[in-house]
């Protein structure tokens, strides 16, 4: 009994080495494939890199002046009716 559980033990082992060695041969394949596509799927624009700077603090900067900008408006705008209101009252 001990000798037929070894034996199947050394079958299970067997099997899963085969399986491992399967999936690393798979993956190496597929390393290889894709390394391949990379080379074949290169564009006009594949070097291409965009080296501007994009600084928060320049984002920031013109979001404030938007802001301002419309405060102001709407500054004027308050004003604007005031006087009339005034001059209307005349």
């Amino acid at each position: 009994m001990a000798e037929s559980f070894l034996e199947e033990q050394l079958k299970r082992i067997r099997e899963m080495t085969e399986q491992m060695s399967r999936a690393t041969n798979n993956a190496a394949q597929l390393n290889d494939e894709l390394a391949r596509n990379r080379e074949v799927s290169r564009g006009p624009l594949t070097e291409v890199r965009d080296f501007r700077h994009y600084s928060s603090t320049k984002l920031d900067s013109t979001a404030n002046e938007s802001r301002e900008r419309s405060q102001s408006d709407a500054g004027r705008a308050r004003r604007h009716t005031a006087r009339e209101s005034t001059r209307r009252r005349r």
